[in-house]
This record gives C-alpha cells, structure tokens and sequence, in this order.
C-alpha cells in the first residue's frame, strides 16, 4: 500500500468517524430533547389537573359552610322571633291579670309555655348549627326557663285562690319581672351569637358564582 491510499483510507475513516459522531451526537440530543419535552408537558398537566382537583374540593367546602352558614341564621332568626312572641304574651298576660281577666290570663301563659316549648324544639332541632359554648348555654337558660314557668302557674293559681290579695298579685308581677329579664338574656345570648356569624363577602359569593376560565390546557410539545 502507498503512502498516498494510507493516507486516503485514513481521512476515510476520520471523516467517517466525525459524521458517526455528530449523528449519534444529533440523536442523542433528539432523545433528550423529546423525553424533556414531553415530561415538562405531562408534568404541566398534572399540575393542572391538581390545581383543578382543588379548586373543585375548595368551591365544595366553601359552599357547603354557606349552607351551614344561612341554616344557623335561620335558625337563630326563629329562635329570636319566638323570644319575641314571648315577651308579647306576657305583657299581654300580666296586663288581663291586673284587669281581672283570670281564664283569658290563664289561657295566655299557657300559649307562653307552648312558645317556649317551640323554642326549645327549633333549638334542639338545629342544635347542629350551634357551637358547643351556645348550646351548654341555651341549655342552662332553658332549664332555668322551664322553672320560672312554673313558678309562674303557681303564682297564678294564687291569684285566682285569693282574688282580694293584692300580695298575691304583686308576687306574680314580681316574677314575671325576673322572667322577663331572662328572656332578655336569652336574646342577647341569641343575638350575639347571630353577630358572630361569619359571613361570606359578596366578592367571595361573586367569585363562586364564576366558571374557570376556558382554553387553559397546556400547549402541545414541539
């Protein structure tokens, strides 16, 4: 063999070698380039499908607390109005007893039990509404509550005994004082509780009531 085919053959093989190695150079970088690609792109995805999956759980909890939300006000709105309607009736009550109108007094502290009756049935109903504080509370008054209301009937039967005894009379409006101003406890207690609360700003409702916005998929690899 010649000097000059050595050298032929030689620059051969060199260029040969120099285009292998770019090629497998230029596929590696193509494997990589793809695999990088296409990981980014299943890694925006599931980040996507993530944050939606959130998104999703948190419109869930925050729409079932507004529900939670507007049944203790309902509740708590009830329950004050019944506070109410017992005040009424026991103005109304000690107002027929001092004029003498013992059946229609006798009549009207029984529709005072029954309201306090319905009030301790919402309360029990919708105790699920309640904190735990309110409802050890609630409790206590109603106990407190049902005995006034039978020292109340005690008093009246007196009143009816004893006609002519202005002490009887005086006991009963005396009582009736004190179960007045617990009922005005109770209120405030109900009130309190109802300012308490917490409720949803109508931004918050404004973006609740938003769809996500469209076309959000992430853009095809190249």
């Amino acid at each position: 063999m010649s000097t000059g085919e050595l050298i032929y053959y030689i620059a051969a093989g060199a260029t040969l070698l120099v285009v292998w190695i770019g090629a497998t150079y230029w596929a590696v970088n193509f494997f990589i380039k793809q695999v990088t690609q296409q990981s980014c792109h299943d890694f925006r995805m599931r980040m996507m499908a993530e944050a939606e999956r959130a998104l999703k759980l948190f419109r869930e909890g925050l729409c079932e607390q507004i529900v939670q939300q507007e049944n203790k006000s309902d509740a708590l709105a009830r329950l004050y109005a019944t506070l109410i309607d017992q005040l009424r009736l026991g103005r109304e009550f000690i107002g027929s007893v001092t004029e003498g109108e013992r059946s229609r007094a006798e009549k009207q502290l029984r529709t005072i039990r029954g309201t306090g009756e319905s009030f301790a049935d919402t309360f029990q109903k919708q105790g699920l509404f309640f904190s735990e504080e309110f409802t050890r509370t609630v409790k206590d008054l109603l106990t407190q509550q049902k005995a006034a209301q039978e020292r109340l009937e005690e008093l009246l039967r007196r009143v009816q005994r004893e006609p002519q005894n202005a002490l009887a009379l005086d006991d009963l409006k005396k009582e009736w004082g004190q179960f007045e101003d617990h009922l005005n406890r109770l209120m405030d207690f109900v009130r309190n509780e109802f300012r308490r609360r917490n409720p949803v700003s109508s931004v918050m409702m404004k973006w609740l009531n938003e769809t996500p916005a469209s076309g959000a998929s992430a853009p095809p690899p190249s």
